[in-house]
């Protein structure tokens, strides 16, 4: 029905179709239950929060925001309380709002109440995030019984969301995490540092205004799992009870080996912890608005429209990319065994690499495929990781993409594999890329330019240079290219077994 480069294209829809799915306006909506328009009831008003309902009655409400998904929900938020917000401070990534001046459910009213800063390219922290840290803490701590605040965050936010504890500088802490990442740290990892280090995070905007009638927080969720904790890095969590199975800070930085290289300020800051009083807040809630859950939902229905049979077999995909690569590959394989009758059921059952309660559903999936005709598409996501050891451009799907392309074109058993990664906030690294396709053609393309061998190839590997190998296969046409999507779910993988 369709020839391997329209199957590819295929991905690329599912894709965007996926992503549109978890846009702000699609989540923040009276049709996801969130019913922000103020309504009166007797002589109250109230909004209503997934069935809940919450008196704004001579309130005055306020918003601050910050991460990558939270312009397209501030539009929201002030479309639907009108004169009712008062003020708001927006700390979104440079450039956003010139990216999305064409798009009605992304751009604010042109007498906003809300003073928006752009900084953090390539979601690296700078001063302007910090001024607009800065704000956003002092007003919070400026509000009292009569008002509300409304907080907004997604993914991206902790490098919006700069405030270093004195006397660390701003320039140390994002030197920190930047060893963190290159040695492979998770992001959970990496938040819990950051908090160590923040006079913003780990629930101190809420305390700072824990005098406001309530403190309302909407989150769109990029970890797994929806740690409402550490997304962003849990500026609005407020625990008044300890985790001890959770690793400390300073377990993690002993663990990438980075302990021993720290200044003894920051190693101080570290021990110490947030040691000021813990303030337990009734009026703090939060909403996990939306996650990957919505986005592989989505998936599902528009690869039923490419005649696939979708399968979603993880939302919680995390590790190195290089171990990725080998787990991915290895159940693909079982998969073509299977179907061909080479492994029996309990062999396949073995080599599944998901949540092993999931393995029958998955069987009769794979069934309808071998009764129906219609390639299997499985579908996974999640937020790996990549150990840098390179200086070239690339992020942790444009390097899983073409490790995987190397690997179809090795085994001739995966020889029929298309697969798509892309981040749903259409950034991949400090790239202009979401991410990118895979299949063996990737590889063949590349050889036929200027002889190019194997061994070429596994250079741009070594070099963390997925970004520029792309870039030069096909005039770039294996690339996923979005730009700043407005909203942020982690990473979608697809396979399609052709």
């Amino acid at each position: 029905m369709y020839n391997r480069w329209q199957h590819l294209q295929n991905l690329k829809t599912i894709f965007l179709k996926s992503v549109e799915s978890v846009r702000p306006h699609n989540l923040l909506s009276s049709r996801n239950n969130y019913n922000l328009e103020p309504r009166s009831e007797g002589d109250r008003t109230i909004i209503q929060l997934q069935g809940k309902r919450v008196d704004i009655t001579h309130k005055q409400c306020h918003a601050v925001g910050f991460g990558k998904a939270v312009l397209g929900m501030a539009v929201e938020l002030e479309k639907a309380l009108g004169d009712t917000l008062k003020q708001g401070i927006l700390s979104i990534p440079k450039g956003s709002q010139q990216q999305f001046r064409e798009i009605k459910e992304m751009c604010l009213k042109e007498d906003t109440v809300f003073r928006v800063y752009e900084g953090a390219e390539n979601n690296q922290p700078d001063m302007i995030a910090l001024k607009a840290a800065k704000e956003i803490k002092s007003l919070a701590e400026s509000l009292n019984e009569n008002d509300i605040l409304f907080v907004l965050i997604s993914g991206g936010g902790s490098a919006l969301l700069p405030l270093p504890k004195d006397p660390i500088t701003l320039t140390e802490k994002m030197q920190l995490i930047k060893n963190l990442s290159n040695k492979g740290a998770s992001i959970q990892e990496m938040n819990q540092v950051r908090i160590a280090l923040s006079s913003i995070k780990g629930g101190q905007l809420a305390m700072a205004a824990s005098k406001a009638s309530a403190v309302i927080s909407f989150v769109i969720s990029d970890i797994v799992g929806d740690p409402v904790d550490l997304i962003a890095s849990g500026p609005t969590w407020v625990s008044t009870t300890s985790t001890p199975k959770q690793t400390s800070p300073e377990e993690i930085l002993h663990k990438y080996e980075l302990w021993q290289d720290l200044p003894e300020h920051v190693k101080i800051l570290i021990t110490t912890g947030n040691d000021g009083e813990v303030i337990s807040q009734q009026n703090n809630s939060i909403y996990v608005v939306g996650d990957n859950r919505v986005a592989t939902s989505a998936a599902v229905s528009e690869a039923m429209n490419c005649n696939y049979n979708p399968f979603i077999a993880s939302t919680t995909m995390q590790g190195d990319v290089q171990d990725l690569t080998k787990t991915y590959c290895d159940f693909l394989a079982a998969i073509y065994d299977f179907q061909e009758g080479l492994i029996e059921e309990y062999e396949l059952r073995k080599r599944f690499p998901f949540d092993s309660r999931i393995f029958q559903h998955f069987l009769k999936t794979l069934l309808m495929c071998q009764k129906s005709k219609k390639p299997l598409m499985l579908i996974t996501a999640g937020e790996p990781t990549v150990k840098v050891s390179g200086s070239g451009l690339g992020g942790r799907n444009q390097e899983l993409a073409l490790r995987l392309s190397l690997e179809f074109y090795r085994q001739e058993r995966l020889r029929n594999v298309c697969f798509l990664s892309a981040g749903t906030d259409g950034i991949d690294g400090p790239t202009n890329a979401a991410g990118a396709l895979a299949c063996s053609e990737v590889v063949k393309d590349f050889l036929e330019l200027n002889s190019k061998n194997i061994c070429d190839l596994e250079s741009f590997i070594n070099n963390n240079d997925s970004y520029n190998f792309y870039k030069g296969v096909k005039q770039g046409d294996y690339h996923v290219v979005t730009g700043h999507t407005g909203t942020n779910v982690m990473d979608l993988h697809f396979f399609l077994l052709l």
